[in-house]
């Protein structure tokens, strides 16, 4: 077949595959669209708030709707799961076309064979059937907007993505559409939170559904996840994660106080004015804690058996009416349930049910409600928006101490220890409170256990009323314009194809040496740590980052990191900041030769040259063993303080508890120094719980592999040292040279007989010495051992 008959047969091809298989818009709807090129934002949902009445994934729909309208985005909503007419016009002021996937035979061109698709599904297979009708919406969109960039985001739950994914992954929506996936609420995760784990004879659809959620994130462009604790579920459920992206969602800020309280006058709450209101705030169901609530209620009862409690509380539930499931429930809805309950166990208890109300509604009226105390009583959370919302107020909270609340309340400065150098409107807690913030009122119940639930309450009464600091609007603000930020740029790299690559943090380009007591090895790992490893789940803490080598090198990574999305105050760095002799060696020949006396402080150069990338670190000029540390889970300790054996002890019960299992690294930057042997003892002590990771020329790093018990080290007995046998270090010294490099064993061969020089056994001590000198000759910094023993026997 010649040429011109191969390019005539392939035209009557595309043509008759464009015939057979392209979904239009009918003539009518196409012309509501806009006729120019557009940067479109597709949002497929089954929920969004102000069109219905719940919060949850339609409030993170309207917030982000909102937030790309505001970026210039022609925002397109596609809603399933209801029998609402939209015909394409829009309710919602973000949003330019809402469509509902029943309307696809109405206002769709579409062809016999997607007429034949859609009439063969079962009612019970309307998961596919949506997929379907969702997959010829953007289709259509697709076709009319051809010259445009189309961004597409689903919800994990139920893989409605899946059909879209599909086609995307076939080339069939064109290179200039990007699928999305945010993970909220798998189905999976929803049927153990809810402990349905009998799905008889429902097995089949939940299978099938479970495979569309797993294929329709591990395959679309992009893939969110919003909080590690829902990220560790789905990777026990097999979910591959490597190429997701820890990223949490913008939130709504609570608008100030109406002081003239119009949501109190609308619903008619009754509460007097001695009277404490305890509000259950979420869907009234099983998941949310419901049961738990109540049974929490009745302990308290008796708790205060002797003050008629029953008089003086107010409780009221703030959620949709859901059918229960629980047994003991006999499947009565939340409103009946709760009713009949509290019925027959109080006398006189007030309460009120309200399920009508939109999120914003809900909101307005806890915050007129104030001061009260708000329960957040989920066994299970991904990463909840009540908590968002609720943090913002000033009430009293008592929450369910499971991963998405911790996650959540941090990211907006409301957790109950320091996090992350989230500014507060009173004070940040560090210094003397120890990274305490001041006035949270919050408190933490096991989940699940009504009688925690009922002591946290009981507290809560008990220093009722509270006014809690709450974050302040202006830092809200920044947290949201930074998450939308990286949102928008992980849009553009996945439409201009730019791979997120592992960078060459060795070349000339991107690597110049520091001013330091670091190697250039060690700058160049903490780099590329920083930039390519680093995940988020826990902070980066420098213990003495003399002028910030280490520091600097570690923010410079993390200014390059595309998975970690908050990084305001994530490297804390410590110091006295007080200048020494023997500091002058370094820095001979530069500008800082002779600036300084000893006593002087030089926390001024410091925070100059910190000063590019001051917003990622958070600063504590002072002794460490004063300081301490309250501020949460630790991903890097990079250690340069290990000076004293006192300091040491302080360092492990500071920091080490707050390791993260499988994910942190420790630094010992003096690894090699002759001068600091307790930490070859400390390392082969902890060897359970640690694993060798690499050698950084004379530093040594370790990974924290298996919890570490408060008991495993009598850190406390006297005499110093004393918790070490001789065996103990025989053993140490042997491990720390056969992991080190040939270069430094003279220097290891020099702390082991520092160590017997510190647990005072000098003759021990100069056998060290004499088989060093053997084994090594008198280099490194065995002169220098030999030295202090000279000097002890004189």
């Amino acid at each position: 077949m010649n040429q011109q008959r191969l390019l005539a047969k392939t035209n009557i091809l595309a043509k008759d595959w464009e015939k057979e298989f392209t979904v239009r818009f009918q003539a009518t709807c196409d012309a509501k669209l806009s006729p120019a090129p557009e940067n479109v934002a597709i949002l497929v949902t089954s929920e969004y708030e102000g069109i219905f009445k719940n919060g949850g994934i339609g409030t993170y729909y309207k917030t982000l709707s909102e937030k790309l309208a505001s970026q210039g985005r022609y925002v397109i909503l596609i809603l399933c799961k209801t029998e609402k007419e939209f015909q394409g016009e829009s309710t919602v002021a973000p949003v330019r076309h809402i469509f509902a996937t029943h309307e696809a035979e109405k206002f769709l061109q579409l062809q016999p064979i997607h007429q034949g698709i859609l009439s063969g599904f079962q009612q019970w297979e309307w998961v596919e059937s949506e997929s379907y009708r969702i997959l010829f919406f953007v289709q259509a969109i697709a076709h009319h907007f051809s010259q445009s960039p189309i961004y597409v985001e689903f919800p994990d739950l139920c893989g409605l993505g899946y059909r879209t994914i599909q086609a995307k992954r076939a080339g069939l929506l064109g290179k200039n559409c990007v699928t999305a996936v945010t993970m909220h609420s798998s189905q999976e995760w929803l049927n153990e939170a809810n402990e349905k784990y009998s799905l008889y004879p429902a097995w089949d659809w939940y299978q099938k559904v479970y495979g569309y959620e797993q294929y329709s994130f591990e395959n679309a462009d992009l893939a969110f996840f919003l909080s590690w604790f829902m990220a560790e579920k789905v990777k026990s459920y097999g979910w591959n994660m490597t190429h997701a992206i820890h990223l949490p969602y913008c939130f709504t800020l609570v608008p100030p106080l109406d002081k003239k309280r119009p949501m109190l006058d609308r619903v008619g709450l009754n509460i007097k004015r001695q009277q404490i209101p305890i509000v259950f705030f979420g869907r009234l169901e099983e998941r949310k804690g419901l049961l738990t609530f109540l049974e929490a209620i009745e302990h308290i009862t008796k708790h205060f058996a002797d003050e008629d409690i029953s008089q003086q509380l107010y409780l009221l539930f703030l959620g949709k009416t859901v059918t229960l499931h629980a047994p003991e429930t006999e499947q009565q809805d939340s409103q009946q349930y709760i009713e009949q309950q509290l019925n027959n166990k109080f006398n006189d208890i007030n309460y009120t049910i309200i399920s009508d109300l939109f999120s914003q509604e809900a909101i307005a009226l806890v915050q007129e409600l104030a001061p009260a105390i708000v329960c957040l009583t989920s066994p299970q959370e991904n990463f909840p928006n009540s908590a968002l919302e609720m943090g913002q107020l000033p009430v009293s909270l008592v929450v369910s101490d499971t991963g998405g609340f911790r996650e959540t309340l941090k990211l907006i400065g409301r957790s109950p220890l320091y996090s992350a150098g989230l500014p507060l409107s009173k004070g940040d807690g560090r210094g003397i409170n120890k990274g305490g913030i001041e006035s949270d009122k919050v408190r933490w119940f096991e989940p699940g256990n009504s009688q925690s639930l009922a002591a946290e309450i009981a507290n809560a009464i008990e220093a009722y009323p509270e006014i809690p600091a709450v974050p302040q609007r202006e830092f809200l603000a920044q947290v949201n314009q930074s998450l939308l930020n990286h949102r928008l740029e992980y849009i553009k790299q996945a439409f201009t194809q730019v791979s997120v690559s592992k960078q060459q943090l060795s070349s000339p380009e991107s690597y110049s040496r520091l001013l330091g007591m670091t190697s250039d090895q060690e700058q160049i790992f903490l780099q590329d740590y920083g930039q390519n490893i680093y995940s988020g789940q826990g902070e980066i803490i420098d213990l003495g980052c003399w002028l910030g080598s280490a520091t600097i090198s570690l923010a410079k990574g993390l200014e390059k990191n595309r998975r970690v999305a908050l990084k305001y105050k994530r490297i804390h760095a410590y110091d006295l900041f007080t200048w020494h002799p023997y500091m002058e060696q370094t820095v001979k020949g530069t500008s800082l030769e002779g600036k300084y006396k000893p006593g002087d402080s030089f926390l001024d150069e410091f925070t100059r040259r910190i000063s590019p990338w001051s917003p990622s670190i958070a600063v504590y000029p002072g002794n460490v063993m004063e300081i301490g540390w309250n501020g949460g889970a630790i991903e890097y300790l990079f250690v340069d303080a290990m000076k004293s054996w006192e300091l040491t002890k302080s360092i492990i019960k500071n920091f080490y508890f707050d390791l993260i299992p499988g994910v942190s690294l420790v630094h010992y930057n003096d690894f090699a120094d002759y001068a600091t042997a307790w930490i070859h003892l400390l390392i082969y002590k902890l060897r359970p719980y640690f694993k060798h990771h690499c050698n950084l020329y004379q530093a040594a790093v370790f990974q924290y592999v298996n919890p570490l018990p408060k008991e495993t080290l009598s850190l406390d007995l006297d005499p110093p040292f004393s918790i070490f046998s001789t065996e103990d270090v025989h053993q140490a010294f042997a491990y720390s040279l056969q992991i080190c490099h040939e270069k430094l064993r003279p220097n290891i061969a020099a702390a082991k007989v520092m160590a017997f020089i510190y647990l005072g056994d000098l003759d021990q001590a100069k056998q060290e010495l004499i088989q060093a000198r053997e084994m090594f000759g008198n280099v490194g910094e065995i002169p220098l051992a030999a030295e202090e023993i000279s000097r002890r026997t004189m």
